[in-house]
């Protein structure tokens, strides 16, 4: 699958870069997202201009990052948008006009030559819009908009829409006859990345520091173990800048939003030491939001048995309720209650296994490579129809499972794709189909069949009981 173009907002703190993003991608102020232990921060996200998708960046993130040096942070992102993004959208406060800080992101702006949408924001009434100053940016027509209200908004979306690349998707997209297996290395900065692909690779790859940011391009290398081609994406490296070093937990995500679009298993490689921060949930978020099969890889394993096994000299990094927990387990049962601590840190991808590394010295490292085709071939997987209806037969007859004092009565369901694997169930009502019959149905889907490593969609469709849902077309 090709990974969505990119779509960065930029400009000076306070022009309403965040109110654009929440209008683009029609979402609201909410720091929560909708996946259960997920935390969001308004840092990326999904629009669609006309029929074209693109992924959003708001770097309006990091001007907490620079907030006693405005210019420093408009340059931090204005560099990130030449960098990583198709498209720039620059955003100027049309209230209090053009400034000394503006025409800085400006320069570096036409210095990147990527096409550029130039709008004003804040202009509620257009008829007193004055925005003449905006054309000596030389960055084309400016656009008077109101992200607030809406104004305009559509104007841009048609801007957009003419600069996004064509977009060809199908349902069934997937090619189901490549075999080669891509797997997306990705985490926060110094977790042990580079030295995990290092080890699976055999050889010294990609450069291994303690600095966060080492290595500064994400690197494909394609090779083969046992017959089987695969392509490692190492994600290790953030483009380090000088003056954004306080800023690379953001960059991270960035580099891992990519290689997840382009893989079919992430691995997310998270510090024994630290747990799971909010970091790692966020991109191991990603993977499963993408439908891609996730692996979680818990390195520097052999450091945290270590301080465990001093209490008296346990680092200040390590999680106090964590370490407590440990310090009761033997060293045999460590691994096995650290992976209960991180699957309920994870509690949206419980199905996702979890390896125990050292990568520096290659221990750990052939699982997590054998773990990767397991999961593969575990997304690939087709239920056969009979199979699949039985199962569900079954299921409703031991659990039957109603709402509104309505049952709900399956039809009839068949496995329409995998990578992920995606059922369509046809039912009296979708309506009736709570959350929690949609679990109980995943769980015992993934009892009848091994899925573990990949995530599941059911598409619930509306079927009368006297229809053929065979012969029908999904809605």
């Amino acid at each position: 699958m090709q990974p969505l173009p990119i779509v960065a907002i930029v400009g000076r703190p306070n022009v309403g870069k965040s109110v654009l993003f929440n209008r683009l991608t029609g979402t609201r102020h909410a720091l929560v997202d909708d996946m259960p232990g997920v935390t969001r921060d308004r840092l990326y996200g999904e629009g669609e201009a006309f029929g074209k998708s693109y992924r959003l960046i708001d770097t309006g993130g990091l001007d907490e990052a620079f907030r006693d040096n405005i210019s420093a942070a408009a340059a931090a992102q204005s560099e990130l948008a030449i960098d990583e993004a198709d498209v720039i959208i620059f955003v100027l406060d049309g209230q209090e006009g053009v400034s000394a800080v503006d025409h800085e992101i400006a320069d570096l702006l036409r210095r990147g030559q990527k096409p550029v949408i130039l709008v004003a924001n804040k202009l509620e009434s257009l008829k007193k819009a004055d925005i003449d100053a905006a054309w000596d940016l030389r960055l084309g027509e400016p656009l008077p908009i109101s992200a607030l209200h809406g104004t305009q908004v559509g104007d841009l979306l048609e801007r957009l829409f003419d600069l996004l690349p064509d977009q060809e998707q199908d349902w069934d997209d997937e090619d189901e006859d490549d075999q080669t297996i891509r797997i997306a290395v990705v985490g926060r900065p110094n977790v042990g990345k580079s030295s995990l692909v290092n080890s699976i690779l055999g050889e010294e790859r990609v450069i291994v520091s303690d600095v966060p940011g080492t290595t500064r391009d994400a690197i494909d290398t394609p090779f083969v173990r046992d017959e089987q081609e695969f392509v490692l994406i190492d994600t290790a490296g953030i483009r380090r800048k000088a003056r954004v070093h306080e800023a690379l937990e953001y960059y991270s995500v960035l580099r891992a939003i990519d290689a997840i679009d382009r893989c079919d298993v992430a691995v997310v490689v998270i510090d024994a030491l630290d747990g799971v921060t909010d970091q790692d949930k966020r991109i191991a978020g990603m993977a499963e939001k993408g439908g891609r099969g996730l692996v979680i890889v818990v390195n520097k394993w052999d450091l945290l048995l270590e301080h465990l096994a001093d209490r008296n000299n346990c680092p200040h990094k390590v999680d106090p309720d964590m370490a407590r927990r440990l310090f009761r387990s033997t060293r045999r049962s460590a691994a096995r209650d650290y992976a209960k601590i991180v699957r309920m840190q994870l509690p949206f991808c419980t199905y996702a296994p979890v390896i125990f590394t050292n990568a520096r010295d290659g221990d750990g490292v052939d699982e997590v490579l054998q773990e990767t085709v397991l999961v593969d071939e575990h997304g690939s997987f087709r239920v056969g129809t009979p199979e699949l209806n039985s199962l569900l037969r079954e299921i409703f007859d031991e659990h039957p499972q109603q709402r509104r004092g309505k049952p709900v009565k399956v039809l009839y369901a068949t496995q329409a794709r995998v990578k992920p694997p995606t059922f369509i169930f046809f039912v009296n009502d979708p309506e009736l189909v709570h959350f929690s019959a949609e679990r109980f149905v995943e769980n015992r889907l993934r009892e009848a069949f091994n899925f573990e490593g990949t995530p599941l969609r059911f598409r619930w469709r509306a079927r009368r009981e006297d229809d053929d849902p065979r012969g029908s077309r999904r809605r």
